[in-house]
């Protein structure tokens, strides 16, 4: 389950799923960065291709690298099994699905690593002259950012802080956040990441750190 469970984190992050019977279209699609996610988007193909035997189709589509796969089965699966939005808008309404909540943490953490591949962040600025890292998620759903939250504060010193659009035509969003060494090697060495642009990221602060 620990492939599917990352794939699940996965779409909640960049993923959409469409189901329309009128025109029978059934399939899911993740949407990233061209730049610097290909390695990432063969990781993606390679996870499709070990849960339901297709390795889905890797193109660049609206300045976006993209992969979709047609599979009416499985979609139903998500849907029916998982309770996943679908062919709509998931910005405000997707959380993580009830029966991920209720699997063991190892699994959780395999959902956990799927979102931050996607919608988290790692970076880097500088404290006193000293180097700080921090993880971030950022989402517009609030019940997410809040699953997320309560997922991670048994093994994490966890912070969580609104934050407001900027612009008028930008989107309220919360974020859940991990500040520091400790923490971030924690995250690192408890969930890690598939996604070798930020892994590598990391893998770079600690030469320098060290």
């Amino acid at each position: 389950m620990s492939y599917l469970f990352e794939l699940i984190g996965i779409i909640i992050g960049d993923g959409n799923i469409y189901y329309n019977l009128k025109s029978r279209s059934y399939y899911v699609e993740v949407t990233g960065n061209p730049l610097n996610e290909t390695e990432y988007y063969s990781h993606i193909s390679w996870l499709f291709l070990n849960i339901i035997g297709k390795p889905g189709r890797i193109y660049l589509g609206g300045r976006g690298l993209r992969i979709r796969i047609y599979d009416k089965k499985f979609v139903e699966f998500l849907i029916n099994d998982f309770g996943m939005n679908y062919s709509g808008s998931k910005c405000y309404s997707i959380e993580i699905p009830r029966r991920i909540i209720k699997s063991t943490k190892q699994e959780i953490f395999c959902c956990l690593r799927g979102i931050f591949d996607t919608d988290g962040s790692f970076f880097v600025s500088k404290k006193g002259g000293k180097l700080y890292p921090s993880i971030e998620i950022v989402s517009c759903s609030k019940k997410l950012a809040m699953q997320i939250r309560n997922l991670l504060i048994e093994d994490f010193r966890v912070n969580f802080r609104l934050k407001m659009p900027r612009k008028s035509n930008a989107r309220l969003a919360y974020v859940v956040s991990l500040y520091g060494l400790e923490e971030t090697r924690r995250w690192f060495k408890l969930i890690g990441s598939s996604n070798s642009a930020k892994y590598e990221k990391y893998e770079n602060f600690i030469k320098r750190f060290k």
